[in-house]
């Protein structure tokens, strides 16, 4: 899989307090660009102020996965107070 255009993680978890979290995604738009993303978005589970879901598209699955184990990554999703252990899953684009 590794070397395919155009990858997208998928992640999802729960927070703790959703405004701390959101400063904190915001603050590490220097860790995505260091990886190259090119594109995000996020959303909330309808009804939920915890369940947060965020899309991370790159321009190579060499990227996402770099990105993906960066320990930086999972030491500041500790930080601003994700619960447990993220949903992060790799999707290549085949079309």
């Amino acid at each position: 899989m590794i070397g395919h255009i155009m990858a997208t993680l998928f992640i999802q978890h729960d927070v703790e307090d959703y405004d701390i979290w959101y400063a904190g995604y915001v603050d590490a738009e220097w860790l995505r660009k260091e990886h190259g993303y090119i594109s995000k978005s996020l959303y909330r589970l309808d009804g939920s102020t915890s369940t947060i879901a965020a899309i991370h598209t790159f321009p190579t699955s060499e990227q996402a996965v770099a990105f993906r184990d960066d320990p930086r990554l999972i030491e500041r999703m500790q930080n601003i107070g994700v619960i447990g252990v993220p949903r992060i899953e790799l999707y290549i684009e085949q079309e």
